[in-house]
C-alpha cells in the first residue's frame, strides 16, 4: 500500500484489492487503483472542509454562496464514477465486463467447444 495514502485512501485501497479477489493485476492495475484511492482521499478532505465550514459561505459581495469546495467535490466524484465504470464497481459495468469476458471466452474456445 502506498505510504502517502490517508485513512480513507488506505481503506479504499484495501477494499478494492479485496473485492477484486484476484481480478486485478498489481502490474497493470496498480496505477488506476492508486488514482481511485487518492481521489477518495481528496474527496474526504474536501468534505471535511465543507463539514467544518458549512454548506454555505459568504460571497464576495456579502451574498450567501455555496461552499467553493463543493465544486471540487463534484469534479472529483465525476472522476471517481469514471474509474468505477472502468474497474467494474457498478452493476452496469460488471454486466458489461462479464459480457466482454464471456465473448472473449467464446471467441477463444472455437466452434468445436459448443
Amino acid at each position: 500500500m502506498p505510504a502517502h495514502l490517508r485513512a480513507t485512501g488506505r481503506e479504499v485501497w484495501r477494499a478494492v484489492w479485496s473485492a477484486g479477489s484476484g481480478a486485478y493485476s498489481p502490474d497493470t492495475d496498480r496505477n488506476i487503483i492508486l488514482r481511485y484511492s487518492e481521489l477518495h482521499d481528496r474527496r474526504a478532505a474536501l468534505m471535511d472542509a465543507v463539514d467544518e465550514d458549512g454548506l454555505m459561505t459568504v460571497g464576495s459581495t456579502g451574498q450567501p454562496a455555496v461552499h467553493p469546495a463543493l465544486r471540487f467535490v463534484e469534479s472529483t466524484e465525476k472522476e471517481l464514477r469514471a474509474i468505477e465504470t472502468v474497474i467494474g464497481f457498478t452493476p452496469e459495468a460488471r454486466m458489461r465486463l462479464g459480457i466482454v469476458a464471456a465473448e472473449a471466452r467464446r471467441v477463444a474456445a472455437g466452434p468445436e467447444d459448443f
